[in-house]
């Protein structure tokens, strides 16, 4: 069900560092019935170093069949991720003109929800994701998708039956990736020779900087930086000549390459050169700043147990909101179950009336908030408290406050004070 990690997916060195170890956690995205009493698997939830070139990864890879094939995660239930791949699909349209009108490939497409925003801008496009029940709303969207996970043979078939793709996008997908080269092999047949690859994913120097600890999963196999990356593609045959910075999912990168031969496309070294320059002053290349980490790591996780303790000790009445993977790694890794958190309200109808496993915190409507009448909700996607806070303006309004749990366990009032 799952092996260990012997080398460096990116540059094959042996020298791996162990810096952190969360304990044996069930998968963040794997929902159970409510009341079921089966035993959850439990896996090993361990980031290492790359001593070579500074990757940091976890030290045990899970069967990707055993995580993607049925997924409860859909990217359209957020306005936030919808504006955020409108803009996108507005900025491309605008950047590369050449682009405009041709075939646009979405690798781990969700629910056609970056799609839907680049066919409106005209666009052609298609979505390859293994999950089928995600895929079937996709398709009932208008988004042609194919039911398979990303490789080099699903890469030539769709070469061979709509031609070359202009845009090649993958975001929040290439962390999960273990054979990573093989997934660049693959991008690198069905991208046209002008074509642009697009992908976006959290950035290490954020989780390091911020103790972002809950974006670790077992789903997240890498935490990238700037510098394996630019080594990682490289070695494919494919050139990084941009880099945007994002806020989504608590600061990510936006990495733009083309094939190495294509010199139409002007490389933004200077642009390139300012990250691992960043990431040199930050320290990032020094494991001592990773030991620091996990020593944070646990301060929050004491800090945040207190919180809740002396709210229960007040006679206080806690629920969650966002039932996001996070929450999962959050709560089980701080053993806080039913004993300090009601339920989590959640707007994914795929989520609800189920429970995160090993912590058995029932996840429920969110119309559950007004039954209930919480005087406290945790943000567990931290991320978009501001869009949370927006959707739940009738528990604020009767006095209700908020728990923002990282980058350090806080109670608000507003969006004011986040």
């Amino acid at each position: 069900m799952f092996f260990k990690l012997e080398k460096c997916r990116i540059c094959n060195s042996t020298h791996l560092e162990k810096y952190l170890s969360l304990g044996s956690l069930p998968l963040a995205n794997n929902l159970v019935e409510l009341n079921k009493t089966d035993n959850d698997l439990f896996f090993p939830l361990e980031v290492v170093l790359c001593k070579k070139c500074f990757l940091s990864q976890l030290s045990i890879v899970v069967e990707p069949e055993i995580l993607f094939s049925d997924y409860a995660y859909r990217t359209s239930i957020s306005s936030t991720f919808q504006k955020h791949f409108a803009s996108m699909a507005e900025d491309i349209k605008k950047i590369f003109p050449h682009t405009e009108n041709s075939l646009v490939v979405d690798i781990a497409s969700n629910d056609g929800c970056m799609l839907h925003e680049f066919k409106k801008q005209g666009f052609n496009v298609l979505g390859v994701d293994p999950a089928v029940n995600l895929a079937k709303i996709a398709e009932e969207k208008g988004i042609p998708t194919l039911v398979e996970f990303w490789n080099e043979s699903i890469a030539e078939k769709i070469t061979e039956l709509q031609g070359k793709a202009k845009v090649v996008a993958a975001s929040n997908v290439f962390a999960h990736v273990h054979d990573v080269h093989s997934f660049l092999k693959g991008v690198k047949k069905v991208l046209d020779k002008d074509g642009v690859f697009i992908t976006e994913f959290p950035y290490a120097l954020h989780l390091i900087e911020k103790t972002e600890f809950d974006t670790i999963y077992h789903e997240h196999l890498s935490y990238f930086l700037v510098k394996p990356l630019i080594t990682l593609f490289e070695s494919e045959g494919l050139e990084i000549f941009d880099i945007h910075e994002t806020p989504i999912h608590g600061g990510s990168l936006r990495i733009f390459s083309k094939h190495k031969e294509d010199n139409l496309i002007k490389t933004k070294k200077e642009v390139i050169d300012s990250f691992i320059e960043k990431e040199k002053q930050k320290k990032l290349y020094d494991l001592e700043t990773y030991f620091d980490f996990a020593e944070k790591t646990l301060e929050i996780k004491i800090a945040f147990l207190q919180l809740l303790s002396d709210l229960k000790k007040q006679k206080k009445k806690i629920a969650g909101f966002g039932a996001a993977a996070k929450a999962s790694t959050l709560l089980n890794y701080c053993g806080i179950g039913t004993n300090y958190i009601e339920f989590i309200a959640d707007d994914a109808e795929t989520k609800q009336h189920k429970a995160f496993a090993g912590n058995r915190v029932p996840i429920l409507p969110s119309k559950e908030i007004e039954n209930s009448k919480p005087d406290f909700l945790v943000l567990f996607a931290w991320t978009i408290a501001k869009e949370l806070i927006e959707k739940t303006i009738n528990h604020k309004s009767k006095g209700g406050k908020y728990i923002v749990p990282l980058p350090y366990p806080k109670i608000v009032k507003d969006q004011t004070e986040l």
